[in-house]
C-alpha cells in the first residue's frame, strides 16, 4: 500500500484543500489495479508531465527530475488541486481552478499491441459513470471523438493520453480533467463561451466525489483493453457519439459524422465515399451552419 497526501499550505489556503479520502479511495481502487498508489498534490504544473518524466528517470540515477522511486513504474493515480500548465491534446492549455476542476492522471504498464481506440474506451468510462444511461433514454453527456467530453452540447472535460518506453513494456499515461462547478469557467474567464461544469449534471458534486465515482469504471476498463481493445466499447461510444450524423470538417475532408470503425478511427461519409480518420494530429470541427454553434 503507497498512499501520499502532500498538500502543502504554503502552496495554497487550507481552507481551499479538498478533502480526498485517499485510503478509502485506494481501498475501492487497489483491488482493480493491485499496486496502484494515490498521491495528491496541491500544485503542480502537470500532472500528465510528472508522471511522464517520473518513468523515464529510469536509469538516469537519483538526481534526475521527481528522483527514481521502486514503484515508479507501478500505477499511480496522480491527483493536482490546481495545474498551473496543464495540457490538452496538440499542445493546447487546459486550464484549473483549485476545488472547481478535477484534474489527475493515472499510469500504469500497458502491455497491448494495437493502442486504438483507448481514448475512445477512457472517454466512455467516465461518461457512463457520470451519467448512466437508462434503457431508451437519450444522454445528456456525450463524447465528440478523439478525446473529448461534452455535457448538454458544450465541452465538459477531455482526455490526454501519453505513452513512455518502459524497459520491456511501455507506461500509459492517461490525463483526465473534468470542469466540475461553474467557478471552473468564472475563474478562467469561460463564461459564455460553450464550457459546461459537472454540477449542472450533479449538483453539489466537488472533485473528490467525482474523482470517487469514475475511477472504479475508469479503471475496470484500462484493466480488460489489453484483452478487450476498443471492439467491446464500439456500440457504447456509438450511443454517446456526438458526431454522428452532424456535419464535419477535418483537413481537407467535408462530409458527416459516420460513426467509427472497429479500429476507433472516425468515419466521415463524404462526395467521394466514405473515408477513415486516424487519430495524431487531425483537428476535427463540426461544420459551420445557419445559427450559433458550439466548435
Amino acid at each position: 500500500m503507497s498512499l501520499s497526501d502532500t498538500l502543502d499550505a504554503e502552496l495554497l489556503p487550507m481552507q481551499e484543500h479538498q478533502h480526498w479520502g485517499v485510503e478509502a479511495l485506494w481501498q475501492d481502487l487497489e483491488p482493480i489495479l493491485p499496486g496502484l498508489s494515490i498521491e495528491v498534490l496541491a500544485r503542480v504544473e502537470s500532472t500528465n508531465a510528472a508522471l511522464v518524466e517520473r518513468v523515464r528517470t529510469e536509469g538516469r540515477g537519483r538526481d534526475a527530475p521527481y528522483g527514481r522511486r521502486q514503484h515508479d513504474l507501478q500505477p499511480c493515480l496522480l491527483i493536482a488541486e490546481h495545474q498551473t500548465h496543464g495540457r490538452g491534446r496538440l499542445g493546447r492549455q487546459w486550464y484549473s481552478s483549485v476545488g472547481a476542476s478535477l484534474t489527475f492522471s493515472l499510469s500504469l504498464p500497458l502491455n497491448v499491441a494495437d493502442w486504438s481506440g483507448l481514448s475512445l474506451v477512457v472517454g466512455c468510462a467516465i461518461a457512463e459513470a457520470l451519467d448512466p444511461l437508462p434503457p431508451g433514454q437519450a444522454p445528456r453527456l456525450q463524447l465528440k471523438w478523439p478525446n473529448d467530453l461534452w455535457l448538454d452540447g458544450r465541452k465538459l472535460g477531455g482526455i490526454l493520453i501519453e505513452t513512455v518506453p518502459a524497459g520491456p513494456t511501455r507506461m500509459g499515461v492517461i490525463g483526465i480533467g473534468l470542469n466540475v462547478s461553474e467557478r471552473a469557467r468564472v475563474a478562467e474567464g469561460l463564461l459564455g463561451t460553450g464550457f459546461a461544469c459537472l454540477q449542472e449534471l450533479h449538483p453539489g458534486i466537488t472533485p473528490p466525489r467525482a474523482l470517487a465515482r469514475l475511477a472504479p469504471g475508469l479503471l475496470r476498463a484500462l484493466a480488460d483493453f489489453p484483452n478487450q481493445g476498443f471492439a467491446g466499447w464500439r456500440e457504447r461510444f456509438a450511443a454517446r457519439d456526438l458526431l454522428r450524423d452532424r456535419p464535419l470538417i477535418s483537413g481537407a475532408q467535408e462530409g458527416r459524422g459516420a460513426g467509427v470503425n472497429e479500429r476507433g478511427e472516425l468515419l466521415i461519409q463524404t462526395a467521394q465515399g466514405l473515408q477513415a480518420v486516424a487519430g495524431g494530429e487531425v483537428s476535427v470541427r463540426l461544420a459551420a451552419a445557419p445559427g450559433p454553434q458550439a466548435g
